[in-house]
Formats: structure tokens, C-alpha cells, sequence
């Protein structure tokens, strides 16, 4: 599937576009004042009421205002108060890297906002026998890291979230951030919805009842069967006094 099936897509699927208003509602209480990047925005679908969006892609496609590698961001430091990613990370050659250009560009006490693949006992099985991404629960951060060149955008490993957010998190307080929020969500409204995919078991009129629905569930289901994280990471730096 190509960036121009999933505009088509998301455009034109209500079941999903009510899941993904869902999803940007959520990181909009997780966002501070200010201007926002979005990284791996190419889809074009994030909308934010009375924001000013920044978005960019490895891919270009209308919807973005430049392409750029999120290994190397084009922009001065501290140019965003916020950074938004979804389903980004785990397609990322070096998230450490990344990170590192995040905590960069970030204003100080900026915010870092990822939804992101999780992986627990009901997803995995998804994930590993029915997904086209795979998931590689080996993988293990790399301070030394090379981005491959002529990568395909859409190579991924679903696990890294997960790993990096739960059993390698100390990492990120080398790197001037700090974890305030990892929350379990995604339980079975998103996965019935049959994704980017062109069928859905959910008709329309019933996806926010659901959502309503899952969200009092996930507190206590969410470490069984998630399929999702939203991730918030707040940068530490100081400003510099000269």
C-alpha cells in the first residue's frame, strides 16, 4: 500500500476517521501552548483546533510542508513546543537518534506525543501472525547508530515501542527527557475497524459508543489486550543563560 492508498483511504472510511478524531482529541490534552511538529504527518489528517501545524515526511505528498528525515530535522533548537509522532517510531532505523533531535528541537518542557503499536499477550498474536510489520521483541537501543540509506519508509518493527518505553526508559534522562505518560489504549474498537484496510466489522453509528466503552475498560484490560500506547515525553533542558 502506498502513501496515496492511505489518504484515500482515511479520507473516505468513516469508521476509521472517528477512531483517528479519537486519537487527535487525545493528544491534544496531552499537548502544552505553542506551535507543533508532526513527524510522519504525510497522510495530511491531523487536525488540531486553532493550532499551527508543522508537518513533515520521508515521503513527500501534498499534505506536508517539507520532507525531512526525523534522524536529522531541518529546524533551529528549540523551535516547537510540541512534537507529535503517529505510528512513526517504530518504522525508525535509530530512535535514539530521533529522540535526540526531538529533545533538540524542543523547546524547554516541550512535549513529545507518540500513539504508537503496543505489544501485549492479545496484540502480539495479531501483530506477529496477521500483521505485515514484524515484531522483534530482541531489538535493543543503539546509541551508535547508522539510518540506512534507500530504506523503505514503510520497513518497521512493532516492538520498539514497547521495549524502549518500558524496559529501556532509563535511556531518555541521557538525553534530557523525561517519561511522564505511557497509557494502554486501543482494546478491540481500532483492530474490528479493520485499520487502513477497506473492510470494518463496526458500522459507523456505534464507534463512539464504543470508544466510550473501551476506555472505562483499558484501565484494567489494557496490559492484556492493547493494541496501542500514547506515549508523552517532556524535555528537560534548561534554558541557557548567558
Amino acid at each position: 500500500m502506498k502513501l496515496i492508498d492511505y489518504q484515500n483511504i482515511g479520507k473516505t472510511k468513516k469508521v476509521l476517521r472517528s477512531i483517528y478524531e479519537d486519537f487527535y482529541k487525545q493528544i491534544n490534552e496531552c499537548c502544552i501552548n505553542g506551535n507543533i511538529l508532526e513527524i510522519g504527518g504525510g497522510i495530511g489528517n491531523l487536525t488540531i483546533k486553532g493550532r499551527d501545524i508543522i508537518r513533515t515526511d520521508i515521503q513527500f505528498s501534498k499534505s506536508i510542508s517539507l520532507v525531512a528525515d526525523a534522524h536529522n530535522l531541518p529546524f533551529s533548537d528549540s523551535s516547537f513546543s510540541n512534537i507529535i509522532l503517529i505510528d512513526v517510531l517504530h518504522h525508525l532505523d535509530c530512535p535514539i537518534n530521533f529522540l535526540k533531535e526531538a529533545s533538540r528541537v524542543l523547546t524547554p518542557d516541550g512535549r513529545l506525543i507518540m500513539i504508537e503499536p503496543g505489544i501485549t499477550p492479545v496484540s502480539w498474536i495479531f501483530y506477529n501472525f496477521l500483521h505485515e510489520e514484524d515484531v522483534n521483541l530482541s531489538w535493543k537501543p543503539s546509541k551508535k547508530c547508522t539510518p540506512k540509506t534507500n530504506k523503505d519508509p514503510y520497513e518497521a518493527n512493532q516492538a520498539i515501542p514497547t521495549l524502549l518505553f518500558s524496559k529501556y526508559h532509563l535511556i531518555l534522562s541521557d538525553l534530557k527527557l523525561s517519561l511522564i505518560s505511557k497509557k494502554w489504549m486501543s482494546l478491540f474498537v481500532y483492530p474490528l475497524s479493520g485499520g487502513f484496510k477497506k473492510w470494518s466489522l463496526i458500522p459507523f453509528f456505534l464507534v463512539n459508543f464504543l470508544l466510550r466503552i473501551e476506555k472505562k475498560l483499558t484501565p484494567f484490560l489494557g496490559p492484556l489486550m492493547a493494541f496501542r500506547m500514547i506515549i508523552v515525553i517532556e524535555n528537560t533542558k534548561k534554558i541557557k543563560n548567558y
